[in-house]
């Protein structure tokens, strides 16, 4: 990635395979944090799931990058394939800090869904993940915004605006919460697609039409 700059989210996950809930996750978050660009970034091995038998990073990889080809503003990133694993979160920012940007020069929102981030406390090291990226928590369909808001003030967070900020006395990166009505997300999970194909029934309506031509090609989850 040649200098990039400006205010960057970036969506991580196995992507196993990306589907149109990740694109939605990408684009309204896109929209409300008013970001440049989303970087996708799938990971080698995520410490949540290293006992989940994977598609081969190359593939996932590959998927992500069919989804995103008519999207500008969406890119893919590789960089926790040559990273140790498991792929921790912190892991990777420190080396995104040191390696692929510059600090002063990019301001990183990382994306995450409202069930996602209530585990973040089993993060490795997430007090610096949170002091070192702001944070877009978007609820699905589901969210209970309490549960998620209570997380953000036993974190040491207070709301700061209407937008859905939230700000810590002693970090400089915020918390972005939204859990509204007119923000719909697709109740999607890539192992209810994977489940779908092994029991041959269509999931066409789930993922991108290339990834899923790329899935029939490559025999995957069957």
């Amino acid at each position: 990635m040649s200098s990039p700059s400006g205010r960057i989210g970036l969506l991580g996950g196995t992507f196993d395979p990306v589907h149109n809930g990740h694109l939605q996750l990408a684009e309204i978050s896109r929209e409300l944090c008013h970001l440049q660009e989303v970087w996708f970034v799938p990971a080698a091995i995520p410490p949540h799931k290293n006992q989940q038998v994977l598609a081969d990073f190359n593939h996932r990889a590959d998927m992500v990058e069919l989804a995103i080809a008519d999207s500008p503003d969406f890119r893919l990133s590789t960089i926790e394939a040559g990273l140790p694993v498991p792929s921790y979160t912190i892991d990777t920012l420190r080396h995104l800090h040191a390696h692929v940007v510059k600090p002063a020069a990019v301001d990183f929102f990382f994306i995450i869904g409202a069930d996602a981030f209530l585990e973040i406390g089993t993060w490795k090291s997430h007090q610096q993940v949170l002091q070192a990226v702001h944070f877009v928590v978007l609820g699905r369909s589901g969210c209970v915004p309490g549960e998620v808001e209570a997380l953000i003030e036993r974190l040491g967070y207070e709301p700061d605006d209407l937008a859905g900020g939230w700000s810590h006395p002693s970090f400089q990166k915020k918390i972005f919460f939204f859990c509204y009505p007119q923000i719909s997300i697709a109740d999607i999970s890539s192992s209810t697609i994977r489940q779908k194909i092994k029991g041959h029934i269509s999931v066409e309506n789930l993922v991108p039409a290339s990834v899923l031509k790329y899935i029939k090609t490559h025999d995957l989850y069957v």
